[in-house]
């Protein structure tokens, strides 16, 4: 099981309307130096959450392959760029 981005935030319900999550505002740069990353090359077919899947475990990570690179959204890449990936999930949700 995946942890979620909205692990930490409270759920908010309001009688009949359907319930949500508290937003939250992540780091816009991580200490890099504290994360061990591998670097692959993306090819224009790639997307961040088979990405992750592949290199993480779980589609759910996408935003964390994001988060890494500075990237804005699941598509905001070139093909041929080169993505860091890091080794371990929890060094980066640590950070977070």
């Amino acid at each position: 099981m995946s942890l979620g981005r909205y692990r930490n935030v409270n759920r908010i319900e309001d009688g009949e309307r359907p319930r949500y999550y508290e937003t939250t505002d992540f780091p816009t740069q991580l200490e890099l130096q504290e994360i061990a990353t591998f670097k692959i090359r993306v090819s224009r077919f790639d997307r961040l959450d088979q990405l992750a899947f592949k290199h993480l475990g779980a589609g759910e990570y996408w935003w964390v392959i994001a988060l890494v690179n500075d990237l804005d959204w699941l598509y905001d890449f070139e093909p041929g760029q080169i993505l860091k990936i890091p080794i371990s999930v929890e060094d980066v949700l640590r950070l977070v």
